[in-house]
């Protein structure tokens, strides 16, 4: 199945996009902040959306993401993660809707943040609306801080405290670039890793 790879970063900004055929359809969103809806009018197309987000200063992200099925036995799934620092906000509200006509529709959702300081604060909210009586959905979110136990286990094997925290960050981050590579073994997943680096220097590949 032909896969078709976008990119969509640092942009304030609405994205529709109507699925109409049976293409792998994959969306990479970097620090994006606006309202994604993927409308699935073709039976058994396949759509993937990956998020990195890293949050520092004052900034503020806030995102919209919507699964939107309307025809049947089609895939979503969606997989963001995010790490926050300073007084870093970030909101998120995720929308899986399976019409009646759907049936068969496989979708997944899933939001994991990490929070590196006391003043940053993450919002994740995931909703859905289900019509039809034979689907598959399943979403979650969780944020949460550091293991120190992991972080003082590495600083007693020699490693450093920043250098100890940037691993276990890049750990966290690298999650997403394997989905990628999962579902689109052609991306340029350097170029990728390339502009994630631009948002803050604790990422190192």
């Amino acid at each position: 199945m032909k896969t078709k790879f976008y990119i969509i970063d640092n942009a304030d900004a609405q994205h529709t996009y109507v699925v109409e055929s049976l293409e792998t359809h994959v969306f990479v969103l970097l620090n994006y902040s606006g309202t994604l809806r993927v409308q699935i009018q073709k039976e058994q197309a396949q759509v993937f959306i990956f998020g990195i987000y890293v949050g520092k200063d004052n900034e503020k992200l806030n995102i919209m993401t919507v699964q939107d099925h309307q025809k049947g036995n089609a895939l979503s799934e969606l997989f963001i993660r995010g790490v926050f620092f300073d007084n870093a906000k970030f909101l998120y509200e995720g929308l899986i809707n399976i019409a009646k006509d759907a049936q068969g529709s496989n979708a997944y959702q899933k939001n994991q943040n990490l929070i590196l300081s006391p003043n940053a604060f993450v919002d994740s909210r995931p909703f859905l609306e289900i019509q039809a009586n034979d689907v598959r959905c399943t979403h979650g979110s969780t944020t949460g801080r550091i293991d120190r136990a992991h972080i003082e286990y590495l600083v007693s094997r020699g490693m450093s405290k920043e250098n100890a925290q940037n691993l276990v960050i890049n750990g966290f981050i690298s999650e997403v670039f394997a989905h990628i590579a999962r579902v689109a073994p052609d991306a340029d997943l350097m170029k990728l890793k390339e502009k994630v680096v631009q948002y803050h220097h604790v990422f190192s590949y």
